[in-house]
């Protein structure tokens, strides 16, 4: 069953925590070519396995675990990257929330990630367990990004932080416009929907 979360216009909406990924699939959201994501979870996860408890959050781009060789393409120069202070340039409303349970159903979304598909696989089969989430989510880009320091509180390897900072959302602008979003939110519901 698909779990689909209610509509934000109108609403107040605060932000505290952020969820952690790779700064090039962070950038392939920022830029609209991906609206979802693929998580298994990571080895200290709060819950003891991945859960899409957040409904809003902050993208936190990190570093860790990030290799060419697990993406179809990378958003970044090496040279440029520091793991000191990062960027906190978008924020995410998740739409849906999906299990996908077959291999099928990840071949099919494929084309909509640029994760490799050996390295979607591997996070599929990883622990014996042949699932993993994906949440559609529509990105939103802040007006005024905001670099912060990294703490240790914001290490390891989990997908779920808190953050201290007070960052403004306000008059941010979604990366797709309403149609596009639609438009792709529309082909994924259907590669979801018919999972097995």
């Amino acid at each position: 069953m698909l779990q689909v979360y209610t509509e934000t216009k109108g609403k107040t909406i605060k932000i505290n925590s952020a969820f952690k990924e790779w700064r090039s699939v962070i950038e392939a959201l920022g830029n609209g070519e991906q609206i979802i994501i693929l998580r298994k979870g990571g080895i200290i996860e709060d819950e003891g396995d991945f859960v899409p408890k957040e409904k809003y959050f902050f993208l936190f781009p990190t570093l860790t675990h990030e290799r060419e060789g697990y993406l179809k393409k990378t958003y970044h120069k090496q040279q440029e990257l520091s793991e000191d202070e990062l960027e906190i340039k978008y924020w995410a409303d998740t739409v849906l929330a999906r299990k996908v349970e077959d291999e099928e159903t990840l071949k099919k979304l494929s084309p909509y990630h640029i994760w490799s598909d050996e390295t979607v696989l591997e996070r599929f089969h990883r622990w014996g367990k042949n699932e993993v989430w994906c949440l559609v989510v529509r990105v939103f880009k802040l007006k005024n990004p905001i670099k912060i320091k990294m703490k240790p509180e914001y290490g390891g390897c989990k997908s779920w932080i808190d953050i201290s900072e007070n960052i403004d959302i306000q008059e941010s602008t979604p990366v797709l416009s309403d149609k596009d979003f639609e438009a792709k939110f529309n082909e994924v519901v259907k590669i979801l929907e018919k999972q097995k």
